[in-house]
């Protein structure tokens, strides 16, 4: 029998022993001197003056309009990344992690194999091409080798990757042996992606025992979470309800990722079946521009702030980022700026 997310959570709760004493119960006369439910509110104002006074205790995404809006990711909190399967979530985690070098982070991945992790941070944190990496490793080149290692070691070296099943249990067991060795708990826990938790029947299930994880050990949360098939995967616009059969209502914040490039060739391919029928000017003139428009947006994701309940925090609409295809470093296009790729690229055509 699967257990709900509440009854996960409440599992956790250490159930204290009863007083087996002939005294009789003054619980009536002598209000209790603990409470496992009511705080004063009062205690919200201290809560918060700790929060607005430590700025450097939030995590930061790495992303300056974003950040500036959510003022970062307090302890308890859980925070979204949204987007289709492949749209560069995960893409957009790593650019983050690397902001957060000096951060313990707790990352569970059981969708991806932490070797691929570290070679993915290997090639964004020094600008070095996945193919080129790969290549020179199955030489037994030895700088490669030591590079990998000097990533792991002493670039990161704060970062633990779970790519093991995510059950209630092994998250739990992983989050208390890594805090031990440590000798202090995780400045943030990672999930990627929040359907693979071992928690609950549904996704919003899964949401509320992982908020739950978060409050119980006061730690920020960074979740990742996958769009429906019929939101996302063509590249357009993400909005509140594209998260798969629910979940995001449990964030204090949620990012949208996409690539562009998707919408766009969806549209390519809606004009071209109707050319079969009729050859408009315009419509040709459309077609021209969207594969002027698919060529920049081949190197590109687009991420947005969905969801901000942070007071006075406003929604973010899109920015575009340049996605080095080959090193997988992401880098924020000011001001209209096309990307250097396409640039190259275009160069290279003229001459």
């Amino acid at each position: 029998m699967k257990l709900t997310a509440e009854q996960i959570s409440a599992g956790w709760n250490t159930v204290e022993g009863q007083v087996n004493s002939v005294s009789p119960d003054l619980s009536a006369v002598n209000p209790p001197s603990e409470f496992r439910m009511y705080e004063p509110l009062s205690e919200a104002a201290h809560s918060f003056v700790r929060w607005a006074q430590s700025p450097h205790e939030r995590i930061h995404l790495g992303l300056s309009q974003i950040d500036a809006e959510m003022r970062g990711i307090a302890a308890g909190e859980m925070s979204m990344m949204i987007g289709y399967a492949h749209g560069g979530k995960t893409l957009l985690l790593l650019h983050s992690l690397l902001q957060n070098r000096d951060k313990h982070i707790a990352m569970f991945i059981p969708d991806e194999p932490r070797q691929l992790i570290l070679i993915k941070l290997t090639c964004m944190y020094h600008g070095i091409d996945a193919r080129e990496l790969e290549r020179l490793v199955a030489l037994d080149d030895h700088d490669a080798i030591d590079l990998l290692r000097e990533t792991a070691e002493e670039n990161f070296p704060h970062l633990a990757v779970f790519d093991q099943p995510l059950t209630a249990l092994d998250m739990e067991r992983a989050y208390n042996e890594v805090s031990d060795v440590w000798g202090q708990i995780p400045d943030l826990v990672v999930i990627d992606y929040l359907d693979l938790v071992g928690a609950g029947e549904t996704v919003p299930d899964k949401a509320t025992f992982v908020k739950s994880f978060g409050r119980r050990h006061d730690v920020p949360l960074l979740v990742l979470h996958q769009t429906s098939r019929s939101s996302g995967a063509d590249g357009m616009k993400l909005t509140m309800s594209s998260g798969a059969f629910g979940g995001e209502q449990q964030a204090t914040s949620v990012i949208g990722v996409r690539r562009k490039k998707y919408s766009i060739m969806a549209e390519m391919n809606e004009i071209i079946n109707k050319l079969d029928k009729t050859h408009s000017e315009r419509s040709m003139e459309r077609l021209d521009a969207l594969r002027y428009e698919a060529k920049i947006h081949e190197y590109t994701i687009t991420v947005s702030l969905l969801k901000n309940k942070r007071p006075a925090g406003q929604l973010v609409d899109d920015i575009d980022f340049e996605l080095d295809l080959a090193t997988g470093r992401l880098t924020p296009l000011i001001n209209g700026d096309l990307p250097k790729q396409y640039l190259r690229g275009f160069h290279d055509r003229q001459f």
